[in-house]
């Protein structure tokens, strides 16, 4: 028996995307003023075991412009049995409109996944009176 070694053995299976504070919202990308408010992007990554350089992009669906390149990491990926999870929080502000996007995650430059992301307007804060 052969094993099917057809595809990419280099996959995401799973993602959350979400504001960096609770109050802005529990999902998605909040932006205020035309910008990006700090938000966490988390993903598992299942692939063969060893050390691969790492990055995602935020990518315009229409015109598949790259908006904002995470710069590579080289990361251990445990291996096909042993999901690797991997966090970011980017703090600084990304020029960004409401509307979806794609995030897509690259493994040593191979295409892991994509998943669309909405990006919304923050909420109002209450302030203190």
């Amino acid at each position: 028996m052969e094993a099917d070694i057809s595809g990419s053995q280099r996959k995401i299976i799973g993602t959350t995307i979400r504001p960096a504070r609770a109050v802005h919202g529990s999902e998605g990308i909040a932006v205020r003023d035309g910008a990006t408010l700090p938000f966490v992007v988390t993903r598992w990554w299942s692939a063969p075991a060893g050390y691969y350089p790492e990055q995602w992009f935020l990518v315009h669906p229409q015109t598949t412009e790259v908006l904002y390149e995470r710069p590579a990491h080289t990361e251990l990926i445990r291996g096909l049995q042993a999901i690797t999870e991997l966090t970011d929080t980017v703090d600084e502000p990304i020029p960004l409109s409401p509307g979806t996007y794609l995030l897509v995650f690259a493994l040593a430059g191979l295409k892991g996944g994509e998943v669309e992301v909405t990006v919304a307007e923050a909420p109002v804060e209450e302030t203190a009176a």
